[in-house]
């Protein structure tokens, strides 16, 4: 009887907050996709921005000036709000991920030797797929935050490049083949300035997720030399764990490296992004 009535004691408390943090894990992936646009509604949304921001850019090439026209400011002022607010979202979501996934290991090692543990394997799937995609989606809109005007410039090719859009571009092209040398439309210098802002904020954050996980993977080749029965399934899942961080720090890295190099060489990578690269 003792047994049977500690058993609740034991389950009932983690169970509930894997199924609290599961539902709010679940509520901000719907405002993740919800919330952004109905908090930066203006003029200005997602169903209009490319737009906007086409027709901002051609006028804002023809300007002379390094100052937004009204219609250009009011998308990069949209924009800017919208990626604050999923910044926001995504920070929260990836607090409860990592929250979710804190209680399903401890309750993990509490049974480490009984079988009910698969019952947590969905769980562990769902904080599996849900972790990554909330750290780059913090990334993507940390950066999309700081350069929101860069992050618009994919938008470019959203409704073609004919007409005056391709024209514009066709003259950024030619001017970043000698810039910062010859004559340049000063649009030309917030472009080439906020792309480099742009790429130096991923390459930082990239540096940063790196080295957390290349410390994460000596911690975890640590453990995996520690005595340990062979061939048990900890063993094994160990190994795994390491290989996959391992991979992980590697790809992390090489964006990091690639967006440095790109921030570095601005002018050289908007030029390969207007003909066709990013």
């Amino acid at each position: 009887m003792d047994t049977l009535g500690f058993l609740p004691r034991l389950t009932t408390t983690p169970r509930r907050q894997i199924g609290l943090l599961t539902a709010a894990t679940g509520a901000l992936l719907v405002a993740f996709f919800v919330a952004p646009n109905a908090l930066a509604r203006s003029s200005v949304n997602t169903g209009n921005v490319g737009t906007t921001f086409r027709h901002g850019l051609v006028t804002y090439w023809d300007s002379g000036s390094q100052d937004f026209p009204g219609q250009l400011d009011a998308t990069v002022s949209f924009w800017f709000r919208f990626h604050v607010v999923k910044a926001g979202v995504s920070a929260l979501l990836l607090a409860s991920v990592v929250a979710l996934g804190i209680v399903l290991w401890r309750l993990r090692r509490e049974r480490a030797g009984e079988r009910t543990h698969r019952s947590l394997v969905l769980p562990w799937m769902f904080v599996a797929v849900t972790g990554p995609f909330a750290l780059v989606a913090l990334m993507a809109n940390v950066q999309g935050t700081a350069a929101p005007f860069a992050s618009l410039l994919p938008m470019l090719s959203g409704g073609g490049t004919d007409g005056d859009v391709g024209t514009t571009v066709e003259q950024a092209r030619q001017q970043l083949a000698d810039y910062p040398d010859g004559r340049h439309s000063p649009a030309l210098t917030v472009m080439v300035d906020d792309f480099a802002l742009y790429h130096a904020v991923l390459a930082a954050m990239a540096a940063a997720v790196a080295l957390a996980l290349a410390v994460a993977t000596v911690i975890l080749w640590r453990r995996k030399a520690s005595p340990m029965p062979a061939g048990t399934r900890a063993r094994c899942l160990m190994t795994w764990s390491v290989a996959a961080s391992t991979a992980l720090t590697a790809v992390v890295l090489v964006v990091a490296v690639a967006n440095a190099t790109s921030a570095a060489h601005s002018p050289q990578a908007l030029a390969a992004f207007f003909d066709g690269g990013w």
